[in-house]
């Protein structure tokens, strides 16, 4: 096979091949005019970004191929198709996906104040 090494105008990224005037051809996994996107089949989990094929780059406290190993304090993942994202544990930390109030706050996103009036919507720090 011929190469066409010079005739694209900018190089071919991730391993493209430049097959005619400024013509990437991509390898498994990446597209775009110069293979500058990756696919990721299976998408990026918390915030993380696809980086290569099934690869993710991922926020900081997260790991694993799609960001699914450990939690980034303060949040929380919300598992089940009613929830809409991901939640904050406004007085605690994320804990093996639940949120552990600090002393003094309850609630599933410890956002009540055990000290509140519920029916008030008041929710203060206690002293």
């Amino acid at each position: 096979m011929t190469s066409f090494t010079g005739i694209c105008a900018q190089k071919c990224l991730n391993g493209g091949k430049c097959i005619q005037k400024d013509t990437c051809e991509c390898p498994k996994g990446y597209y775009g005019l110069r293979c500058e996107f990756s696919k990721c089949v299976i998408p990026c989990l918390n915030g993380g970004r696809c980086k290569g094929v099934n690869k993710c780059r991922c926020p900081v406290g997260l790991g694993g191929n799609h960001c699914e190993v450990g939690r980034r304090v303060g949040d929380c993942s919300c598992r089940g198709e009613s929830c809409a994202g991901q939640h904050t544990c406004r007085h605690g930390r994320c804990v093996a996906g639940a949120c552990v109030c600090e002393p003094g706050w309850r609630g599933r996103w410890c956002h009540r104040s055990t000290g509140s009036s519920e029916e008030s919507g008041e929710y203060k720090r206690p002293r």
